[in-house]
Formats: C-alpha cells, structure tokens, sequence
C-alpha cells in the first residue's frame, strides 16, 4: 500500500460511523482468524460456534427496527473490511464474523450454508446470514442456493 492509499483509507475511516469505528479493527482482525480456524480446523469444530443447528430447516428470526439496522450497518462494515484484507475473505469467513458480531449485540440471526450447480465449476458453496428483512453477510442467497446446514441464534442467549 502506498503511503497516499493508506491516507485516503484513514480519511474514509474518520468519516464512519462511530459503530463502524469502534468495530473496525476487530472485524479486520476476526476475519484473519476466521480464515486461519477455516485452513487448519475441520468444520465440526467450528460449527458448535455458529449457532444452533436448525433440523427443521431455515427459519429467519424476526428482530426489531433498531435491531434490523446496526445488523445491516455491521454487514456493509464486515463486507467493506472483507475486500481490504490481505487474505481472502470469503462468505464462510465473513458469516462467521458477522454470527459473532450479531452475538455481542444480541441480535437473532440465521447462518445459512447453501450449494447451488453452476454450469462452468459444477456445484459452488454459499454461506450467508440474514436477521428479520435484512441480508447481513452474503447477499439475498435464499432463491439462488439449496440450504443444507442453518444455525440460528435467539437473541437472547
């Protein structure tokens, strides 16, 4: 990064909201831990973290206005701080990331994995995580991907 992107990047940061400030630094340094739990632990390790495991299928939680709002403020801070990392930074990681930022605010969320065909790669994988109307992490994937795992989380935990 040259000096003049890093100035750019921190005048950027200053006009954020105070959320985004304050969350900024840890969503960076969760999403590297998230990549690194992803490379070196097998998913059954990780899953008990996300939530828990829905067998009837996916149910999104409903939330209130202000609890439907910080959700979406902290998804576009996770997917902004997503593209700026020096590693990758994909749905899985960011999913997870946003399961434990929505935690921390007591905010209900559904952690979806999904498959989807794809005409050149075959079969591609999806994660993504939606509270009440709001996509947080990974876009409106419901009509695009097949569920096969959903962790939900209550709120009130």
């Amino acid at each position: 990064m040259t000096p003049a992107l890093i100035l750019r990047k921190a005048r950027t940061l200053a006009r954020r909201s105070k959320l985004e400030k304050v969350w900024f630094l840890p969503v960076f340094v969760l999403l590297g831990l998230a990549r690194l739990a992803l490379l070196i632990a097998p998913f059954r390790r990780i899953a008990p973290h996300l939530g828990v495991m829905n067998p009837d299928g996916p149910a999104i939680p409903l939330a209130t206005r202000a609890q439907m709002s910080r959700a979406y403020r902290l998804g576009r801070l996770i997917e902004a701080t997503a593209a700026i990392t020096p590693w990758q930074s994909k749905c899985l990681a960011q999913a997870m990331v946003a399961a434990l930022a929505l935690r921390v605010h007591r905010i209900p969320y559904l952690l979806c994995l999904g498959v989807a065909k794809d005409e050149a790669k075959g079969l591609k994988a999806h994660a993504w995580v939606a509270t009440d109307r709001v996509a947080v992490t990974g876009g409106r994937s419901f009509l695009g991907f097949a569920v096969v795992g959903a962790f939900e989380y209550g709120g009130n935990e």
